[in-house]
């Protein structure tokens, strides 16, 4: 290529890239961009809290990661959530107003991804003009408006998913550069690499498993000196990227028992929600791509295919990991579009003044894209405008500011209802921290804390409709009744209330009290609540021993008659310490009551990342109704004891405790293996091997003529311990299975719900026996003939219900055993 045609297209690229971020800047005007609002929308409402957090709190403190009491009773902020974007945000903040500066982080993913495209097929060396194609075709994927919570696409980011459109932006450029390094036989380099796969790892977890799992493709090398340079390689950017990240990466995994997980199984109604009908033409021509590619052995174009088989693997895989499914989904429908910009560019390639046809194919994409754009331009001037914006702030702003306080008042809660978009998003009220000072219990990083399903089925006893995001913790239905209770363990000192029908009950309800009215909201106290977080129980503590101890605090959470007896868990209680009362057989029946008969006083101080109180009661136990996490330390007292529902519990050695959030092994040990990345990558041979590829790639050529040497034992071994890990895992799966059901139906007796049997209990016989139970409890024989297929357990049921009833008409019409039935009607005559 000469000069002159070089500069030509370089210049036609340039051209492209400005005319795709001029398009985008006529939806993300520099008006909204630039206006000094707070955002709303969806989740994104919430995150701003997160960057202010980042800001005020965590940074001059010399932190990335800390604890805020702000939302679901404490949690630890950006311990499992990714905090790169918003730290990038906080730095902003000081040079711009924060509220610009989350703004411009915010849509960052969504002006990367054309350019990341462009960049990626750039570094893989497609021939002009397949690069500027893939950025044109990103175009329709970001204004798909097919989904909105799946990711990467222009809805799913202004939904509060940036994090994830910033990741996969960075994963293009990832992608096209490790195949570009990994294509020289010499001089390859790894340092951009590193820091592209440090920085894909701090915005985003799915990305990151994409990337692994993508790489391996370099594993598929027949020669055995180039397959050991590749794994040296790679070994080389992983490790080193590894290192770098255990500061936050290891404490992350570690810790990982004290979140919710949330694995639910997406439900896609049809092919179409994945693959649009407008954009069919787009991936009709990404299959004659990958055809055509493939039929060339075009060996970037295999690549591309594997990456689509990368994708749909983890999204097959995924549940039983414990993350979401359709998180990869972007994956399968982003990666498609590069094999259509091949199979276009190919073809320009033939044509005379094929520098002209980039511009003209993202003129047409413009053009295609703004015909089909419906809600998103509302959707962004909504986000944007921010709360301040909204006809209803003056109301909202002015129940905030008649709520101030700080961490050390009691909390607020808010009625779940749609009603609060008005607002700016529904989760508007999560927002309590940063409006009022006050801390709630609702909040948006629901995996993040063990608190998470209790608070929930709070929500549920205090709305006409709640969101119940956890299928495995069933919620319940509105009851001020017992919700005054649960609202009186997590020291909740006021209600919003927002629908009409929960503002009457709530005046008609001696538990709670009128306080003010303030446009469409009405705030409630509640009469019973001592507004303390540090108190000594009514009776005391029970040591429980118990392998599942979520599972027995839910239990314990939605019996009110369990309430009053804190539960201390613990899966070894041969040692019962200071606990005077042991239960082991890890029922909740009988459990022991002795009151503790001690005037106490005690008077305390809760900031963000420190409790502290002064009691008169050395010896006896504490509640302190903060979430349990193992970063918690004391002084004045011997530990911390994790307690129900999922608070710490302290015993007082003297008078002055001090509860604060420090240090464990896990952090210290991340943060040396990150120190010792840096002095890797930095001084490298001075202080050993360090990250010498060479020598790396010796030992694994070594390694590998052994394997090949031996491979037949090698083999034989594998296939042993495969199958003992097989065996064992599928024992271990068994069990759990079968103690996951157990407690199904437990829980679908204690809430009286059928429907927890479907979702909870997966064993057909136990499904149905869980269908009798909770037929009989409630007196549905309905549910006795709909659900229970086995008649023997059906005519039982019938015959249980009608029995308790008195109703000699059901076991004459609905029982099918006719010596049941005998039984039936004998019974009832009996008890009359």
């Amino acid at each position: 290529m000469n000069p002159r045609e070089w500069d030509r297209e370089k210049a036609v690229d340039v051209l492209v890239l400005i005319i795709i971020f001029a398009f985008l800047l006529s939806y993300f005007t520099p008006r909204l961009l630039l206006s000094k609002t707070i955002t709303t929308g969806g989740d994104t409402a919430s995150h701003y809290y997160s960057a202010y957090f980042m800001k005020n709190s965590l940074l001059p403190a010399g932190r990335l990661v800390g604890w805020t009491q702000g939302n679901y009773a404490g949690f630890p902020m950006f311990q499992f959530y990714f905090f790169l974007p918003f730290l990038v945000m906080a730095v902003l903040g000081y040079l711009i107003p924060l509220q610009i500066a989350f703004k411009l982080v915010s849509v960052l993913g969504i002006f990367l991804l054309p350019a990341a495209a462009y960049y990626g097929m750039k570094a893989m060396k497609f021939r002009f003009p397949i690069p500027a194609f893939s950025a044109a075709l990103m175009l329709p994927f970001l204004f798909m408006e097919a989904n909105s919570m799946w990711g990467a696409n222009i809805p799913s980011t202004l939904a509060g998913e940036f994090t994830y459109s910033i990741s996969m932006a960075l994963t293009l450029i990832f992608l096209g550069v490790l195949y570009r390094e990994m294509e020289k036989s010499e001089g390859r380099r790894s340092t951009p690499l590193i820091a592209l796969l440090v920085l894909i790892t701090f915005t985003h977890v799915y990305t990151l498993l994409f990337v692994v799992i993508t790489s391996t493709y370099f594993l598929a090398e027949r020669n055995r000196k180039k397959l050991a340079g590749n794994l040296a390689f790679l070994f080389k950017i992983y490790f080193t990227a590894f290192l770098l990240t255990s500061f936050w990466a290891i404490p992350m995994v570690a810790k990982l028992d004290y979140t919710t997980p949330f694995a639910v199984v997406w439900d896609i109604k049809n092919i179409y929600e994945v693959f649009p009908k407008n954009l069919l033409p787009i991936y009709l021509l990404s299959a004659l791509g990958i055809v055509w590619g493939l039929w060339k052995k075009e060996d970037k174009i295999l690549f591309i295919t594997f990456s689509l088989v990368a994708a749909f693997f983890l999204y097959t895989v995924s549940t039983r990991l414990g993350i979401v499914d359709i998180r990869f989904i972007p994956f399968l429908q982003i990666y498609p579009l590069l094999a259509a910009a091949y199979i276009l560019g190919t073809a320009a390639s033939r044509l005379r003044g094929e520098w002209l046809l980039p511009v003209i194919l993202v003129l047409a994409t413009i053009l295609w894209v703004n015909q089909s754009v419906t809600f998103i331009p509302n959707w962004i001037d909504w986000n944007y405008e921010g709360f301040e914006g909204k006809a209803v702030w003056p109301a909202f702003n002015g129940v905030n500011q008649y709520l101030a306080g700080g961490p050390g008042d009691p909390r607020v809660v808010y009625e779940h209802s749609q009603l609060h978009n008005s607002a700016g998003s529904s989760r508007a009220f999560e927002s309590l921290p940063l409006f009022s000072g006050r801390d709630t219990l609702e909040g948006l990083y629901m995996q993040s804390t063990v608190s998470s399903p209790f608070i929930f089925y709070i929500q549920s006893e205090i709305s006409q409709v709640t969101s119940c995001p956890f299928p495995q913790w069933p919620c319940t239905r509105f009851n001020p009744s017992d919700a005054a209770r649960h609202l009186e363990i997590f020291n909740v000192g006021e209600v919003i209330a927002r629908t009409d029908a929960t503002k009457v009950a709530l005046i008609n309800h001696p538990g709670y009290e009128f306080e003010k009215e303030i446009g469409p909201y009405t705030v409630f106290r509640l009469t019973g609540n001592k507004g303390s977080y540090v108190e000594v129980p009514k009776y005391e503590p029970v040591l429980f021993e118990t392998s599942r101890w979520k599972e027995s605090a839910y239990l314990w959470f939605i019996n009110l008659s369990l309430l009053d007896v804190p539960l201390v868990f613990t899966d070894d209680a041969s040692d019962p310490g200071p606990f005077k009362l042991v239960k082991t057989d890890g029922k909740l029946t009988d459990i022991p009551r002795v009151p503790i008969e001690r005037d106490c006083t005690v008077s305390e101080s809760v900031k963000d990342d420190e409790i502290t109180f002064t009691t008169n009661c050395v010896g006896v136990p504490h509640i302190v109704k903060v979430s349990y996490f193992p970063n918690w330390k004391v002084e004045g007292a011997d530990k911390i004891y994790l307690v129900s529902p999922s608070f710490m519990l302290v015993i007082p050695s003297q008078e002055q405790v001090r509860i604060y959030y420090g240090k464990t092994f896990i952090d210290t040990l991340g943060q040396i293996l990150t120190l010792l990345g840096i002095m890797l990558l930095l001084f490298g041979r001075r202080i050993g091997p360090g990250l010498d590829e060479p020598l790396y790639t010796k030992i694994f050529e070594e390694v590998l003529g052994k394997i090949e040497t031996h491979k037949k034992w090698i083999f034989i071994a594998a296939i042993v311990i495969l199958l003992g890990l097989v065996l064992s895992h599928s024992a271990s799966q068994k069990e759990a299975r079968l103690l996951d059901d157990r407690f199904g139906m437990e829980l679908a007796l204690a809430t009286e719900r059928y429907t927890v049997c479907d979702v909870r209990v997966k064993n057909p016989d136990l499904k149905e026996e869980c269908f009798h139970d909770v037929a009989v409890a409630t007196g549905d024989y309905n549910l006795c003939d709909v659900k229970i297929k086995t008649r023997e357990l059906r005519d039982d049921c019938f015959k249980e219900i009608a029995v308790a009833t008195g109703d000699l008409n059901l076991c004459q019409v609905k029982i099918e055993s006719n010596t049941v039935k005998a039984e039936c009607v004998e019974a009832i005559e009996n008890r009359r």
